[in-house]
């Protein structure tokens, strides 16, 4: 059943200067990656809190804006959370925090919404497993796992609710090209039904032009 859409309804993206290491080539562990990236999730922090106060009911985040640009495959890895998908099972990483391990990023941006009862659109770098051993002929990298760059979405409660990986890399060697092309929706209260894509698949009918028509809004998270 469609959800009841208000006749308008407040958005607000955020354009922002991330804050990076100065050669993001060179790996890093754990700890300092969550430590760079913590950096811009408080910029993102006080963004949400200043969207709130001003009404705003979805804040779109851009992409890269958590860990930055310019990773080879090997330097962006200790940057990687592995995302659930949200259209296998249900999970609030800000109430069940124990859940998985390494999802810190998931975790304070599901507060974020939560805190701040706004659904809230983000990119970040996602780690999947994939069968290299089971399936030597499938388009599993060498090393055994998939780097994607994904667009999350989180509801005003805080649950996982989209999960898109970008299908049309621009010069990205960090990331790898999913295998299927992904057509990921989520609906809201306030607008019915979003479509989501990256930057550079607005010139592709893949996603996007699908998502046109097929009628849905759709937000485009982009380098800014």
């Amino acid at each position: 059943m469609e959800p009841n859409v208000d006749s308008s309804y407040v958005a607000a993206v955020y354009e922002h200067a991330v804050i990076q290491t100065d050669d993001p080539r060179i790996p890093v562990s754990r700890s300092d990656a969550l430590r760079n990236m913590q950096k811009n999730l408080d910029i993102y922090e006080v963004q949400a809190a200043k969207a709130t106060k001003q009404g705003v009911q979805i804040l779109v985040f851009p992409e890269d804006g958590i860990q930055g640009f310019n990773f080879s495959r090997l330097s962006i890895f200790n940057y990687l959370e592995t995302i659930p998908d949200p259209q296998e099972e249900s999970w609030n990483p800000c109430t069940e925090p124990g859940k998985y391990n390494n999802t810190e990023v998931l975790q304070r941006l599901s507060c974020m919404a939560r805190h701040y009862n706004l659904y809230l659109v983000a990119n970040m770098a996602d780690l999947q497993p994939c069968p290299l051993k089971t399936d030597p002929s499938s388009s599993c990298p060498p090393d055994g796992h998939w780097q994607f760059n994904t667009n999350v979405v989180f509801s005003s409660d805080g649950l996982l609710v989209a999960r898109y990986h970008k299908q049309n890399l621009y010069f990205e060697e960090s990331f790898d090209k999913p295998p299927q092309p992904e057509i990921i929706t989520f609906d809201t209260p306030f607008a019915g039904r979003f479509g989501l894509i990256t930057c550079f698949d607005i010139l592709f009918y893949k996603p996007t032009i699908e998502l046109v028509e097929k009628g849905l809004l759709s937000f485009r998270v982009c380098i800014s």
